[in-house]
């Protein structure tokens, strides 16, 4: 029985393999050429961002792509952002600012300010970023040739993400290193295949006609994870999706220290999964035999097969190298897998454990019922187990 179980997951790693070819993990092409001169608006969602707003604007501002605006809406900040903001507006006047000073009933704080901003925006294209975000002088130039030439209405870019140590670095990696593995990135870009999307926070381009179809952030109020799910509803109506690395065209420093890390995935672990303890106690029961079981069983703590466990941690740790390595981080990264992992695991119980004692979840300073959530989540994502999702016209 055991041998046959480290066999499977042998076979759960031989299978991995494929994920990580360059043609599936590709570098967002910088080739390309672009005859034509689609307008771009660069739309920002910032709460609390002194520390880093200054920059992130001012790199967006640099971007070499002459059709294009840049608005940045303050989430009703308390810590200067908002003043920073308004003198950044006397040295370019091009840049526009929005306050947000109250938020409506039945939104996300975010997803209003991002719903304002667009509101506001005027081109053919839009980008949603992060109020953190840096990118290279000519990385708007890149998307916009790549959707253009290859006749994309939607792309998420994975930056570069920047960690204070070592071990954070590797837990951080881990996070992709999981949607590496449990969604091929090559099905993506399938147009038949619904149930694999992605979006993200740090660069979010979409079709703005696309964008209007699908109900704009109006459409994902309630969302905590609005990202991934902006390229889940662009998807679903339609949309041909891309997912591209970018670490030599982006980067963020996401969170200061783990314990910021593990308190900034606070808000979405559980949001990701549903708010579902059954989901939740299923993935870590089936990401403790594939990371941590084969370990143990070298090291003689558990019976196994010795020369699957052997095999099946070689693989594992050596996928995860390459995937550090493809992002643009130290591939030596990943010889704290299983480190990495037992500290997502303790990211993801932290966040079910206080969003269901909190019943809610508290994000930009504002409390949200943990009953309005569910609600929203089962219209906008459809059934737990969608074996037969259509397309949406």
């Amino acid at each position: 029985m055991l041998d046959a179980l480290a066999l499977l997951v042998l076979l759960f790693w031989i299978t991995r393999i494929p994920h990580f070819r360059k043609s599936v993990l590709r570098d967002l092409p910088e080739n390309y050429q672009l005859n034509a001169m689609p307008k771009v608006s660069l739309i920002v969602a910032a709460r609390d961002e002194a520390a880093s707003i200054a920059a992130s604007v001012r790199s967006l501002l640099a971007q070499d792509w002459p059709a294009k605006e840049l608005i940045v809406v303050d989430d009703r900040s308390v810590d200067g952002t908002s003043e920073i903001l308004d003198a950044l507006t006397r040295e370019f006047p091009s840049l526009v600012v929005i306050h947000n000073k109250e938020l409506p009933q039945g939104w996300i704080g975010k997803c209003w300010a991002l719903h304002r901003g667009a509101q506001a925006a005027t081109g053919d294209w839009f980008v949603f970023c992060d109020g953190d975000v840096m990118m290279e002088a000519h990385c708007v130039r890149a998307a916009l040739a790549t959707v253009e030439t290859e006749k994309f209405d939607h792309l998420a870019l994975a930056p570069r993400m920047i960690s204070g140590s070592t071990l954070q670095d590797a837990v951080v990696q881990s996070l992709t290193f999981l949607f590496y593995i449990f969604q091929n990135p090559r099905h993506v870009f399938d147009e038949r295949r619904l149930e694999n999307y992605i979006g993200i926070g740090a660069f979010n381009m979409i079709r703005s006609q696309l964008y209007r179809l699908i109900g704009g952030h109006e459409a994902l109020r309630l969302e905590i994870v609005d990202d991934v799910f902006l390229g889940m509803l662009a998807k679903r109506h339609g949309g041909r999706s891309a997912f591209f690395l970018g670490h030599r065209l982006a980067h963020i420093h996401w969170y200061e220290g783990l314990w910021a890390y593990i308190r900034g995935l606070e808000k979405n672990a559980f949001a990701g999964l549903r708010f579902s303890w059954l989901l939740l106690s299923a993935a870590i029961l089936f990401q403790s035999l594939i990371f941590v079981w084969p370990p143990l069983v070298l090291l003689g703590v558990q019976e196994g097969n010795w020369f699957f466990a052997t095999l099946s941690s070689l693989l594992a740790h050596g996928l995860f190298m390459l995937s550090c390595q493809r992002q643009g981080g130290r591939w030596y990264r990943g010889f704290l897998l299983v480190p990495a992992i037992l500290i997502q695991f303790l990211t993801f119980i932290r966040s079910a454990w206080v969003m269901t004692r909190r019943q809610g979840v508290i994000w930009r300073g504002t409390s949200y019922p943990l009953r309005e959530l569910k609600a929203a989540q089962k219209i906008l994502r459809g059934p737990m187990f969608p074996f037969r999702l259509k397309r949406r016209r």
